[in-house]
This record gives C-alpha cells, sequence and structure tokens, in this order.
C-alpha cells in the first residue's frame, strides 16, 4: 500500500485478493492443460501453438493489471475516470487478446460440443453480440446499478466477468477463428464497427455533459489531484470513452476496408481475365480500345 498523493486519506496498492488471484491461475493451469497433455487428446492434429499461449499469458498478465494494480482503488475509490479506463482496457484489449490467444480447436471444443452449440451458433451473430454488449454497456451506467456495484465486492466480480464475457462477444463477428461460427461478411463488419460507438453515444453524453457528477462515490471521495474536480473528473472519463472507443474501433475499420477493397479490386481483374478468355471479342475491343 501507498500513498500518491498529500491527502492521508488516499492509499492505493497492489490486489492480493484470492478470488481475483485463484480466478486467474485457475486460468492459466486450465490453459496450460488445455493445450499441453490434454491436447492429444482433445485435438490429436493440433499442433502447440507458441505465439497464441503467448498471446494468452499476456493476456492474463494485464487483466492482473487491470484488476489488481493501483488502477483498482484509483477506480473504485477515488476517480470515474480511472474505472473507465480499467473497463475500457478489460473490454478493448484484454477480451481481443483472449479470443485471439485461445487456439481455433479449442474454441470448437467450447462452443461446438452438443451443450453450447445451439446457444452459441445464436448468441454469436453480429446483431446479438451488438445488442448484448451495447446495453449492458449502458445498464451498468445507470446510477443506482453502479453505485450497487462498487459498494458489493461479490456484485464487482460478477459484474467485471460479465463485461468480459460480452466484449468476447463483441469482437466474435471480427475475429472469430471459427469456420462454423464465422465472422461477419466485410461490409457487415464495417457497419458494426462503424455503429458501436454511435450506440455508446447517449452514456457518453450522460457523463460527458452532466452539469452535475451522476456517481455519488466520486463526489464525496478525497480529492486524487487536487486540480481535477468530481465534475472534471467525470468528463475526462466521457473524453476517454470517447477517445479509445474511435481508437479501438477505428483501426479495424480501416484494415477491414482495405482488405476488403483489395478482393472487391482483385475479383474484378479476376473476371475481366477470365472474359478475355471465354470471350474474343473483349480482347480484341480492348485492343482496339488501346490502339
Amino acid at each position: 500500500m501507498f500513498r500518491i498523493a498529500d491527502d492521508p486519506l488516499i492509499i492505493v496498492g497492489w490486489q492480493v485478493d484470492p478470488v481475483l488471484i485463484g480466478g486467474l491461475l485457475a486460468l492459466a493451469v486450465a490453459y496450460a492443460l488445455a493445450v499441453g497433455p490434454l491436447r492429444t487428446r482433445l485435438a490429436p492434429d493440433a499442433s502447440f501453438e507458441r505465439g497464441k499461449a503467448l498471446m494468452f499469458a499476456a493476456a492474463l498478465l494485464l487483466l492482473y493489471v487491470v484488476e489488481g494494480s493501483p488502477l483498482h482503488d484509483l477506480a473504485e475509490r477515488y476517480l470515474l475516470s480511472a474505472h473507465m479506463l480499467q473497463h475500457l482496457l478489460l473490454s478493448y484489449v484484454v477480451a481481443r487478446m483472449f479470443l485471439v490467444g485461445v487456439p481455433a480447436w479449442l474454441w470448437r471444443r467450447l462452443l461446438l460440443n452438443r451443450f453450447m452449440a445451439p446457444v452459441a451458433r445464436r448468441a454469436l451473430r453480429p446483431t446479438v453480440t451488438f445488442v448484448v454488449f451495447a446495453v449492458f454497456f449502458a445498464l451498468w451506467h445507470i446510477p443506482v446499478v453502479y453505485e450497487g456495484a462498487l459498494m458489493s465486492p461479490t456484485v464487482h466480480h460478477i459484474e467485471h466477468i460479465v463485461f468480459l464475457v460480452t466484449a468476447i462477444m463483441l469482437w466474435w463477428p471480427i475475429l472469430s477463428p471459427l469456420p462454423e461460427l464465422p465472422r461477419a461478411p466485410h461490409l457487415v463488419q464495417l457497419a458494426y464497427l462503424f455503429t458501436i460507438p454511435i450506440a455508446q453515444l447517449p452514456v457518453f453524453a450522460a457523463i460527458t455533459f452532466s452539469p452535475d457528477v451522476v456517481y455519488r462515490t466520486y463526489e464525496v471521495a478525497p480529492r486524487v489531484y487536487p486540480w481535477l474536480s468530481a465534475l472534471g473528473d467525470q468528463a475526462l472519463a466521457g473524453a476517454i470513452m470517447k477517445v479509445m472507443g474511435l481508437a479501438f474501433f477505428s483501426v479495424p475499420f480501416a484494415r477491414i476496408f482495405f482488405d476488403w477493397y483489395r478482393r472487391e479490386n482483385s475479383r474484378g481483374v479476376t473476371q475481366r481475365d477470365m472474359r478475355r478468355v471465354v470471350d474474343p471479342a473483349v480482347v480484341g475491343a480492348d485492343g482496339a480500345s488501346g490502339t
């Protein structure tokens, strides 16, 4: 535990919560067993993918930083902006790392078994993932719900687990490794990534432009930084929401757009080449136009 401000009431530290540590260790052991000694039984033809294992380990480490570093105390007791940063890292970074870090064959075993397959085929459609994430994101920011989670460690743990699960769902139509539960078509992905920040605008506006402090916890909390009032912290939280959202959605948007553009261009060239092969008149016309 240590102080980051002159106020003796402001103390933060690293978390040794047994639920958090135990949960992370359980995830690490389960993953190590699945991709290690159990792999020959679960997926006999699959090889060990070092890159994915490193990604999963990095996701676990970042999850502990998000949930167990001094950021946790700042978020829970003092600064809404810290809490916003915590949740956006969880949703936009950690969730994507977990999705990518799990091998396709393991996702197949988890989601396409006879119990989960009917649920997964419906729950991982773009319309469903979009609505689930947007609704949960909005509900979480309702003051009575938000304050209730801060008052109860159990509810807070559950809320963060749901955050992570709904965020993995959110990114599935963009990053799915399974052809059985495929990525959305390019144009659907573009519309999806463009619309998510729009769906968050009501929450952003309610937090950023409110003339009053929305959450009493931060209104009565000691000020970590004397120059940052509770209302200023609230506006900063809204700015973090918008800036991080634009950053983490615009990069995949650009990548998908240019990939779609290249494919369409390549398809057009291929179709013209095929027409030249099957229709000599096209070749003649092209030659005439070029002289």
